[in-house]
């Protein structure tokens, strides 16, 4: 395969490359949007439970926090994410979360950017990174996955060029699985694509003989590292885990994140589809079936799970590059080969003295941003103003039913909520009944805030109908309000009747 072209760097100048400078800029400019990745609830759930681990040295099995929920088995399966977000929190505060969100993001783009030099012209590998960071925007959230951003390009890297090469994988990548599997569920994948690899090995394998080294090179592969994802606090049900939620119907069709991409708004994923079919159609771009089924399989876990799209958009560069870089180096170089020599010099990789300065202007951007602590905004699932109004109303020593968004907050806060973003601890029924309680869905209110002699509640002030509800309930009164959140307690006769 021809190597992208490259002109020689002068010796003694400061040579960069295009991966360092892409890490770069999306470094600074992730830190300079700050706000933008603590937006998610789960976050303050990560933090605190990674506190616990920290505190108390061990990684919970039950419910902690929860006040429904307390005893009831739960397993912490991003235990060593959390681990780390409390350790970050604990350091540098929010500023902490941001950074380590901006290095993984940078970074996992960085590798991206050199996996795809080595296969591609600099203008078709620096379009392939965008692409991956344009898919990635609407899930770059500090949270758990976003440590596993770089080993999943490793990953799926380092299974590409086996292919390449007719080789099995290598090993170095089960340490790397291990740290996956204690990081994220998203293991599964790299598990599952191990087999899949397989298979387009063994589809392509000629003969008996063949077919027999590729079943002892990627059989024996799978097997050590399906053995290193077990390598956990929870042995071989980390295997479970990733499918547990999945089970959950409801709950799946509640949370965001699980939900199906919404095409009534201009997504990425539309984008991504559009540049695919143009790549096609216009330049007649030829695959090869097996990549092109690998590529559909992603688009199909995109489509019915927005939170995929992340995979897609890292994952389908890795797999299509070496095809479509054979094929535009055969047909399109022409096209392309100005602009490709604006950027050759940055094609290979940086010299000593351009790692030194890039790793420089690294250490000065953490240093100056890490000495400025983030304080953070008001958002719906952070009702600051209407918990310090139930705390000044000594409200928070009682039970609380609280709008699922903002358990997690709670949690944060030192508060048991009633429910949290933990849907997988709850289970399908429970988040049912809450859902449709809050939302009006059936009349079940009342008698949840009797059943768990609930003593004050906190709303969305404008997102559920629990609020309205609770404004026309004989027994409560309001307590506070703004425009992110509603606090009723019970009335002292109420409260005494119990």
């Amino acid at each position: 395969m021809a190597a992208p072209v490259t002109v020689s760097l002068a010796k003694g100048r400061i040579g960069v490359s295009l991966p360092t400078l892409v890490a770069l800029f999306v470094f600074g400019t992730v830190l300079c949007w700050g706000q933008a990745v603590l937006v998610d609830p789960d976050t303050y759930l990560h933090v605190a439970v990674g506190r616990w681990i920290l505190s108390h040295h061990a990684v919970p099995h039950v419910g902690i926090f929860s006040e429904t929920m307390s005893n009831a088995p739960w397993v912490a399966g991003e235990w060593l994410s959390e681990a780390i977000l409390g350790l970050l929190y604990s350091l540098w505060g929010w500023n902490g979360l941001v950074f380590a969100t901006a290095a993984s993001f940078a970074a996992a783009l960085g590798i991206l950017t050199r996996y795809l030099l080595n296969r591609l012209e600099p203008v078709h590998a620096l379009i392939g990174t965008i692409s991956a960071a344009g898919m990635m925007l609407p899930h770059l959230l500090s949270r758990p996955h976003i440590f596993t951003l770089p080993i999943l390009v490793v990953w799926f890297g380092a299974l590409v060029d086996a292919r390449e090469r007719d080789r099995s994988p290598p090993l170095w990548l089960l340490p790397l699985m291990t740290l996956w599997a204690n990081l994220h569920g998203s293991f599964m994948f790299g598990l599952v694509f191990i087999g899949i690899f397989a298979g387009e090995a063994l589809f392509l394998a000629r003969g008996h003989a063949g077919r027999l080294t590729v079943l002892k090179q990627w059989g024996l592969f799978g097997v050590l590292a399906t053995a290193a994802s077990i390598i956990t606090p929870f042995g071989i049900y980390t295997l479970w885990l990733p499918f547990h939620l999945l089970q959950m119907k409801f709950a799946t069709t509640q949370l965001g994140e699980w939900q199906s991409t919404n095409f009534q708004q201009l997504q990425p994923l539309e984008l991504w589809m559009i540049g695919g079919l143009a790549l096609v159609l216009i330049n007649g771009v030829r695959l090869p079936l097996t990549r092109v089924a690998m590529v559909l399989l992603l688009v199909h876990m995109s489509l019915v799970h927005r939170r995929n799209a992340d995979l897609l958009g890292f994952v389908a560069p890795l797999l299509l590059a070496p095809s479509v870089g054979a094929f535009i180096r055969n047909h399109s170089r022409q096209r392309v080969s100005r602009l490709d020599n604006v950027f050759s010099r940055l094609a290979r990789p940086a010299n000593f003295l351009g790692l030194v300065a890039a790793g420089g202007l690294l250490l000065i951007a953490s240093v100056v941003y890490l000495s400025h602590p983030l304080i953070r905004t008001p958002d719906p699932n952070a009702p600051i103003a209407a918990l310090a109004a139930a705390r000044e109303n000594h409200l928070t020593g009682g039970r609380v039913f609280n709008q699922y968004g903002m358990g997690d907050y709670l949690i944060f806060s030192g508060i048991p909520p009633f429910i949290d973003g933990r849907a997988e601890l709850y289970g399908d029924d429970f988040v049912k009944q809450d859902q449709d309680a809050v939302w009006g869905v059936t009349d079940e209110l009342p008698k949840l805030l009797d059943k768990y002699h609930i003593t004050w509640t906190i709303f969305a002030a404008k997102a559920s109908t629990a609020a309205t509800l609770m404004e026309h309930l004989s027994g409560w009164r309001r307590v506070y309000a703004d425009d992110t959140a509603v606090v009723y307690a019970r009335t002292e006769q109420a409260t005494q009747r119990e």
